[in-house]
């Protein structure tokens, strides 16, 4: 199956704290809004194995210092302290060498391994069959270094670990790797998720939002590695224009202005093309935030999902000035990727959700009286009775909503906040330069009546349709049906497609 022709149609969403507090009925109301989504996924033929689910948390800080502690390596800060969650299928020791020498070239020490626990039972016997062994690194950050520059030394040194893994044909992959999240994720139906890992109902296992995902694959065989949530975002719907995207992404790969050469060598390709729309897309994301930009760390997680996903604001009079600016300023950076799809998303410090252009992809949004922000694919995912009054929304084309707790909890007008910071209008007066295209010669062809009739233009056709379409610049509109003569019938030599009809 091509890769590029996957398709899955999912259920979505997230809680959060809209004040940042680490709670842990936040997790709770994540796992409940998946059991609730279960009629978004399909099972197998065992009438049990899923296609897909998982969570996606901040660090639960209080949880990681503890599992510390029982491994003998619980003398750190807990706030250096950090996850690489990995489903190994390498023989024993592969991978534990692999990582540590891709975690020392950035300076990142593997203090210990943890084996997770999980419990089979919970699962189908084709997701048993499947399931890789289960693994936790528990990395250590380089003493003063500061959050950005650690995550940023995190990315880089998964891209190492999997170049090697690749170069030693070891199947192994990260469903995280870094010191702001975790994600838990597995081949299984929305409810089993949370009976497969103990850890979900662990009392210390409290953050302050949680993105969930249940996937339904349309079209494929599920697998362990595709399941959702990725490393920055989960997915509903499909990228139609990841063919495209995927080739200008790897036209982009001799210019990533990364500041040394084997930085540039390191992230070629930019994209696994044998991943899934979704992963690319994650990948894609996971790049713009954590490298480049001003201050070389990567650009805020709000910008870098308007840049992929931006609305479609030439014409709509509702969009500012300055968030037009910065769509047009950043469109010559990268081209749309469209779904129809509706993202959820987080850099570790704000969690998000928006649509794309197309908007064909549902986003229920709740903010209650408590503090409490459910956005999920349906209304009624989490039971908010008793959370005070409630505010009900729904996203629409090209919408988004943040909560970031740093900048003063729900924001429904992220990408004008993000705009306003830089001068986007008067850099585009300065630096844009628009370029001339000369109109394409006519060629003469002294014989195109002859040439016609060989490629079986008829009266019709020149009249009707190409003439019209030459001068209004889209193709004309008609009726439904189609009362033109049989082409089997015809005494003239008709084209292969006309013979062909819906």
């Amino acid at each position: 199956m091509n890769p590029g022709r996957e398709r899955s149609a999912c259920g979505i969403g997230f809680v959060a704290d809209a004040a940042g507090r680490a709670r842990r009925d936040v997790v709770e109301a994540a796992l409940e809004a998946l059991r609730r989504l279960r009629h978004r996924g399909a099972v197998d033929a065992d009438a049990r194995t899923g296609d897909g689910a998982g969570v996606l948390i901040p660090l639960p800080r209080r949880f990681v210092a503890r599992e510390a502690q029982r491994l003998g390596v619980g003398g750190c800060d807990p706030e250096r302290l950090g996850l690489a969650m990995a489903f190994d299928r390498a023989p024993e020791g592969h991978l534990d060498e692999v990582v540590a020498g891709a975690c020392a070239a950035e300076g990142i020490s593997v203090l210990a391994w943890r084996e997770v626990p999980v419990r089979p039972v919970a699962l189908g016997s084709t997701a048993r069959e499947r399931m890789p062994r289960i693994r936790q690194a528990f990395l250590l950050a380089p003493e003063g270094l500061g959050p950005g520059p650690c995550e940023q030394r995190a990315h880089r040194a998964r891209r190492r670990a999997e170049r090697e893994l690749r170069h030693r044909g070891l199947a192994c992959s990260f469903p995280s790797f870094g010191f702001r999240t975790v994600t838990y994720k597995a081949l299984a139906a929305a409810d089993q998720l949370g009976a497969f890992y103990p850890d979900l109902a662990d009392p210390l296992f409290e953050a302050p939002f949680a993105l969930f995902h249940q996937r339904y694959s349309t079209n494929t065989v599920p697998t362990w590695e595709r399941a959702q949530p990725f490393r920055m975002l989960g997915h509903n719907g499909e990228i139609n224009t990841i063919a495209g995207n995927v080739r200008r992404m790897r036209a982009r790969e001799g210019r990533l202005g990364l500041p040394e050469p084997e930085l540039e060598e390191l992230f070629r390709p930019v994209v696994d093309e044998a991943g899934s729309d979704s992963q690319i897309l994650d990948e894609v994301l996971e790049l713009l935030c954590r490298e480049g930009g001003e201050d070389g760390l990567g650009r805020d997680v709000r910008l870098a999902v308007a840049m992929l996903v931006p609305a479609a604001w030439e014409g709509d009079p509702r969009i500012s000035e300055e968030v037009r600016d910065l769509l047009r300023f950043h469109r010559s950076l990268m081209e749309p990727w469209d779904g129809p799809a509706a993202l959820v998303f987080t850099d570790g410090l704000r969690v998000g959700a928006a649509l794309d252009r197309n908007g064909l992809r549902p986003l229920r949004v709740a903010v209650c009286e408590d503090g409490t922000v459910v956005c999920a694919s349906e209304a009624g995912a989490v039971d908010l009775r008793g959370r005070g009054r409630i505010r009900r929304s729904k996203l629409g084309p090209g919408q988004m909503l943040v909560v970031d707790p740093a900048g003063g909890g729900v924001q429904l007008d992220p990408v004008a906040r993000v705009a306003r910071r830089r001068p986007y209008g008067v850099w585009l007066e300065h630096h844009r330069r628009v370029l001339q295209v000369r109109p394409s010669a006519v060629p003469t062809v002294d014989d195109l009546e002859r040439r016609q009739v060989a490629h079986g233009y008829t009266r019709e056709e020149l009249t009707l349709v190409l003439a019209p379409a030459a001068a209004s610049g889209k193709e004309p509109t008609f009726s439904m049906g189609d009362d033109t003569p049989l082409a089997v019938l015809s005494t003239q030599d008709r084209p292969l497609y006309h013979f062909l009809k819906q």
